[in-house]
């Protein structure tokens, strides 16, 4: 089968994943939108990136792909690709790129597929001419009938296949490619019902050196669809990941009630948990994150990532970073009483610093800020720790290795105390480390005071041993005294009270390391205390316990595991009847103590006779132990045949074995013991008793001891393990000779074994080379498939040929790759060998054997099977033609400060010019100098385009400019305007844009922080375009010029007419700033008296006189109107009639000037009788004053009216009445939206007031004249009536 894809394009689309994933490992920073590609260091000609054919052949029918709908996929799979490469996992990388490219390669044509036989390497038609024009109508002709278009370059980032114009041309069949991580168990089941349910046929390889399965998938588009799906979703393996993302951007990720999570999950088909709010991070916390567990196989959960990271990126760009620099840095760093951490600090003040302390159990400093402030501060820390550590020293101070916990000091604060007093960093060797060197690493100035307070903190505490094997006496077995009385001591509690009574710390060997110790020296208790007196105290009550249990009071005994379940249940009665103390182990193991105070032992005066009646009873205390277990069930021995070979693993995993038969615990424990492993001969824990004799054991034998149900059970266990193993290797027996002839064995095992080991790989066999056979054994289906590989190779070892090949010395290096990436490509591909000459490539790949003529500078040898080699050939030819087409090169230099912005914000301007001008372009080092290099690589005009469009971005960037302006800081506030305001409006003045942060017309004016204490208070930052900069700082120059010229004067205005002067919502006040330009303050409201109520005009002398006749011209007369509280209270107000028709008529403003205080009304009973009940309310000689304020000219007018409208109204007292009225009729009182108790109010001049929605109160208050109020009550009468 023929692919019709030229060699160019088959090769480039075959390296498109692994060249994506190394130009995306190389980018500083990626994201879902750009991605910025840079060549690898150290070539002189670019790395092709990605290539497709132009055209395709005649006859051809393709899928349709827009643009619109490729574009999506294309950002996705890039953004997978970059973050599994960014998280280290390069597998996923590798495996996401190569998926995407063998995804548009055949979308675009449909691949050859390979044969039964599981091969599936593509056999490519070979070609007759030497160099292949590609522009050539006839081999490469326009789709559709459209126009031709030009060659896409090489290297370029294609946006994906291009739709058919054709609509009428529809596919009939079509091929994906799949790259998964191999699965532990068998995939044939899973992908033969996958074939069976989709109607698709699935090949399946695997390599064993990646661990990756792929899937070559094919048939119809929609079957092929499916079964894509489903490989996907059934054969991949479950991977788990975690992403932490800033804290705040957790409600981004989540979205609105949990959106966010379900469209990640839809898209992906991952499945995301994130942690609650509170649950795993502190809000305040600048290093806080949110952890989001990403569950579902490995291309979901890479795409499931990139989808999480640019959500978490739209809602902060805030990023925490962790620098790791040595451990012995991080004191250095701190610095003498943490100067050197502020001075870092100091430094980087956008950023959050945190240093792990001596114990912490990270070792990266954290670094939280902006992205860019991140980046720096990274790179300062690594320059200081650097720099620290070279000008430092090291001195070694021998402290005795118990000494060592008292230099740490508690949780680390020791270390912590040197380090902030010297500056010097303290190196303790782990506990688990036998060296007693403390390494002091410092300046040479302060290393003096570093080592001094290391050896004062080693002598701060005084210890001292206690052995307890000397406290045996002349007893024989120190060693099994010293086990038992400690065994015991610490199942009683006793060292604790010891060292709550002296105040000392009793280093006790545990449980574990008593049973095992096979010295006295292992159990030697180390006693340390604050004072030499606690130290001796202690130990001296140490020496008064063992003297109290000699060694005639322990004994014990061995019994079988499964039996001391059985003694358990007479342990506390012997305790309370004998004063005898049992301990069981679960191992078997039964120590008795006598604890005293059983009168026939106390009552013996004799010590030797006391001594006979303890060793007596503890002897009846094992023999009524012997009894019990008589009486019980014996345990039985049974024998199991196991081959040798599986006895090792049978006895690690015997714990499994003996769960999985329910005979580890309790009475049902069995012991097993193999006879081809020595048993380890244990300890005698129990002197007075011979353990049983075990019988010789044959070696294919495993005995089997302990109750008889349970030990059968474990035989037949082990019985159906031994048959499980056999009939697995009798299925990894099967095997298969192959000849090889004797002249190619060498080349069949390869260089080093390394074409035996890819045929091996993945698959469960074992291969034996002879002198003219291969033997190849183990399971059958991969026996036979490795035998095909074999002779599949002998056969194209023995058609081997070699071909010479004429190619520009200068070509070489872009043909070979970095790394030889491309040559070993097309070797793979082609199984062919190409050799380049040695002193011209310039790399180690591809250079030339010894084995024949000697190559000249310009040629290139190919050696394999024939068609290997003329598709090698061809395709190495038509690369050649390929890199003169498109290998203009133009270097050029850009100023460092201008590369940020031709790179854009994570790429996206670079990479917009590389799509466009379809070529490649590698930027230099910003760091190196002044100048950056630029080098781009593509055809002329691609070339010419790409260097033009950076060179207008510098341009533009040159033409932007950074000032500052001094400006006293007490002008920044009126510079910046109410919410920005004013800054923004004089950028707009000035001609800028007032949104635009960056090119033409843009001008940012950043004012410091207030109260930050920066010495540089006073500057404000410009920058933006040069010309809107300098118009901008020129109006502000003249602002704070015209600002320095400002006055304040004070005009004394009464504070009774404050509020009329600033008018109602300020708008007098507004008016008179607007119109002369001044600021004016009013007094607070009583915070001056009415004699010295100031107002403050602040501006310009002649713009503040004119503020202040505008001032005094707004001020009215006042004239003042006597009137009784009742008249108050019924015709005043500012919502009064009378009041509203002063201001309406004559202009004046009538405020209450006094209002005497009414007198509490008396409390009303609830439970009063009647339905009207009427309230005194005595109002005589009380009044009011009413202040009358306008002009001059109204005002006598004004007051005449409300004298007479004072005089037409009777002085009726007041009165209050309650009217009893159902609550269930409160709301027909009310009305429609209060129309009805409106118009009670306005009819009679009454307050009326009903109790409160839900108040089961049936009293209405009605207050005012009693004419009124019996008005009132008449009207609510009749309204109630109308209604009822």
């Amino acid at each position: 089968m023929t692919s019709h894809l030229s060699p160019a394009a088959q090769f480039a689309a075959a390296a498109a994943a692994e060249a994506e994933a190394e130009a995306l490992a190389l980018a500083e920073s990626v994201s879902a939108a750009a991605i910025v590609d840079s060549v690898p260091a150290g070539e002189g000609l670019p790395t092709p990136y990605l290539a497709i054919c132009p055209a395709a052949p005649p006859g051809y029918v393709g899928p349709e792909f827009t643009d619109e709908a490729t574009a999506p996929v294309v950002d996705c799979i890039e953004a997978t690709a970059a973050t599994a490469s960014n998280a280290g996992d390069e597998n996923v990388a590798r495996q996401v790129s190569s998926s995407a490219a063998a995804m548009f390669e055949n979308a675009a044509v449909d691949s050859a597929v390979g044969s039964d036989d599981g091969n599936s390497d593509v056999v490519v038609e070979e070609r007759k001419s030497k160099v292949v024009d590609l522009n050539d109508q006839e081999l490469f002709p326009a789709l559709g009938g459209g126009s031709a278009k030009a060659p896409v370059a090489w290297g370029a980032k294609s946006a994906g296949p291009r739709s058919v114009a054709n609509n009428d041309l529809k596919p009939k069949r079509a091929t994906e490619v799949v790259d998964l991580p191999m699965m532990q168990e068998a995939v044939g089941q899973a992908v033969l019902k996958i074939m069976e349910r989709t109607g698709a046929r699935i090949d399946v390889s695997h390599n064993g050196v990646l661990a990756t399965s792929t899937y070559v998938i094919s048939g119809p588009i929609d079957s092929v669809s499916r079964a894509k799906r489903e490989v996907i979703a059934k054969l991949s393996p479950r991977v788990t990941q975690t992403v932490s993302v800033p804290a705040e951007a957790r409600s981004a990720v989540v979205g609105v009630r949990g959106r966010g999570l379900q469209t990640i999950q839809t898209k992906t088909g991952a499945v995301l948990s994130v942690a609650r709010d509170g649950d795993s991070f502190d809000a305040g916390d600048a290093f806080a994150t949110v952890d989001v567990s990403i569950s579902g196989d490995s291309i979901g959960v890479a795409a499931a990532v990139a989808m999480v990271e640019a959500a978490a990126d739209k809602r902060t760009t805030r990023r925490v970073a962790f620098e790791t620099v040595p451990r012995e840095a991080h004191a250095l760093l701190v610095g003498k009483g943490g100067a050197g951490l502020r001075g870092l600090q100091a430094a980087h003040p956008d950023v959050t610093l945190r240093i792990p302390g001596p114990l912490d159990s990270g070792v990266a400093i954290g670094v939280a800020g902006e992205r860019s402030a991140v980046q720096a501060a990274c790179a300062h820390i690594r320059e200081v720790s650097n720099a620290l550590m070279g000008g430092s020293q090291v001195l070694c101070v021998a402290v005795a290795k118990r000494q060592h916990r008292f230099v740490v000091g508690d949780k680390g604060c020791g270390l912590r105390d040197i380090a902030l007093a010297t500056g010097c960093s303290v190196i303790v060797p782990p506990p688990r480390v036998a060296s007693d060197q403390i390494l002091v690493r410092g300046s040479p100035v302060d290393l003096p005071l570093a080592v001094q307070m290391v050896l004062e903190r080693a002598a701060s505490s005084a210890i001292d041993t206690f052995d307890p094997a000397q406290a045996a006496g002349d007893y024989g077995r120190p060693l099994l005294y010293a086990q038992r009385a400690l065994r015991y001591f610490h199942d009683r509690a006793r060292f604790r009270r010891i060292e709550s009574e002296y105040g000392a710390v009793l280093r006790v060997a545990a449980p574990g390391a008593i049973a095992s110790a096979t010295d006295a020296s292992q159990l030697v208790i180390e006693i340390t205390a604050p004072t030499p007196a606690s130290v001796a105290g202690a130990r001296a009550a140490l020496a008064s316990l063992f003297a109290a249990f000699p060694p005639h009071h322990f004994n014990g005994i061995d019994v079988e595991p499964h039996q001391v379940s059985v003694l358990a249940e007479s342990v506390s009665r012997l305790q309370s009847v004998r004063s005898v103390y049992t301990l069981l182990s679960p191992t078997g193991g039964v120590l008795v103590v006598y604890e005293g105070f059983n009168p026939d032992v106390d009552r013996a005066a004799d010590p030797a006779e006391r001594e006979r009646k303890t060793r007596e009873l503890l002897r009846q205390t094992l023999g009524e132990f012997r009894n019990t277990l008589a009486a019980s069930e014996q345990p039985v021995t049974l024998v199991a045949q196991v081959p040798v070979a599986q006895q090792a693993a049978m006895s690690s995993g015997q714990e499994s074995l003996l769960k999985a038969a329910g005979a580890s615990e309790g009475a049902s424990r069995v012991v097993l013991r193999f006879g081809s492993i020595a048993s380890a001969e244990a300890p005698a824990l129990n002197s007075r008793v011979t353990p049983r004799k075990e019988e010789a054991l044959a070696a294919e034998c495993v005995e089997v001891r302990g109750p008889a149900e349970a030990a059968a059970r474990v035989v037949a266990e082990v019985e159906r393990r031994v048959a499980q193993a056999a009939a697995s290797l009798a299925l990894r027996s099967f095997r298969a000779d192959v000849a090889v002839p004797q002249s190619l064995v060498a080349r069949v095992v390869g260089r080093g074994g390394e074409t035996l080991k890819k045929l091996r790989a993945g698959r469960e066999v074992t291969v034996d080379v002879g002198d003219s056979s291969v033997r190849i054994v183990g399971i059958r289906a991969d026996v036979e498939a490795v035998s095909a590989e074999i002779s599949a190779l002998v056969e194209r070892l023995a058609d081997e040929t070699a071909e010479t090949i004429a190619v520009a010395a200068e070509l070489h290096r872009a043909l070979i790759g970095s790394g030889g990436r491309f040559v070993k490509r097309l070797g793979d591909k082609y199984h062919v060998r190409i050799q380049f000459p040695k002193n011209g490539s310039g790399s180690g790949a591809g250079e030339a054997n010894d084995d024949g003529e000697p190559l000249g500078a310009d040629q290139i040898r190919i050696r394999g099977g024939r068609a290997g080699v003329a598709s090698a050939k061809a395709e190495l030819l038509e690369l050649a033609a390929y890199e003169i087409e498109h290998g203009h090169t133009a270097k050029f230099t850009v100023p460092a400060d201008c590369l940020p912005h031709v790179v854009g914000r994570a790429g996206s301007r670079i990479s917009e010019i590389k799509d466009a001008s379809d070529t490649r372009i590698d930027l230099g080092d910003a760091s190196a100098g002044p100048t950056v290099d630029v080098t781009i690589v593509g055809t002329r005009a691609g070339v010419a385009q790409a260097r033009a469009a950076i060179e207008a971005v510098v341009a533009e960037q040159q033409s932007q400019a950074d000032e500052v302006v001094a400006v006293a800081n007490r002008h920044h506030r009126y510079l910046i305007g109410a919410g920005g305001t004013r800054v923004r409006e004089l950028v707009k003045l000035a001609g800028g844009d007032p949104d635009a942060t960056a090119g033409a017309g843009s001008c940012r004016v950043q004012f410091p922080r207030s109260g930050s204490g920066s010495t540089d208070a006073d500057a404000v930052r410009l920058k933006g375009d040069r010309a809107i900069v300098a118009a901008v700082r020129q109006r502000i120059e003249e602002l704070v010029a015209e600002r320095e010229r400002q006055v304040s004067v004070a005009v004394n205005i009464p504070a009774s007419q404050h509020a009329f002067v600033i008018g109602r919502g300020g708008s007098h006040l507004k008016q008179l700033q607007e119109a002369h330009n001044v600021e004016i303050n009013f007094p607070r409201r009583g915070a001056q008296s009415e004699a010295t109520a100031a107002v403050k005009i602040s501006g310009l002398p002649e713009n503040c006189e004119a503020a202040s006749a505008a001032l005094l011209a707004l001020v009215r007369e006042e004239a003042k109107v006597p009137v009784t509280l009742s008249q108050h209270q019924r015709m005043g107000g500012r919502t009064s009639a009378l009041w509203r028709r002063m201001r309406s008529e004559f202009g004046v403003q009538v405020d209450a000037g006094r209002v005497d205080r009414a007198p509490p009304k008396p409390a009303f009973n609830e439970d009063s009788v009647g339905d009207v009940v009427f309230v005194d309310v005595a109002l005589d000689g009380l009044s009011a004053e009413w202040v009358l304020r306008g002009e001059a000219s109204k005002l006598p007018a004004a007051v005449e009216a409300v004298n007479a409208a004072l005089a037409e109204t009777n002085d009726e007292p007041v009165v209050d009445a309650r009217l009893r009225v159902d609550p269930r009729c409160h709301r027909h009182i009310i009305g429609k939206q209060g129309a009805m108790i409106a118009k009670i109010r306005d009819a009679t001049t009454c307050d009326v007031t009903v109790p409160a929605r839900g108040s089961q109160s049936p009293w209405v208050s009605i207050a005012g004249p009693r004419s009124g109020v019996d008005r009132a009550i008449e009207m609510i009468n009749d309204a109630i009536e109308e209604r009822a």
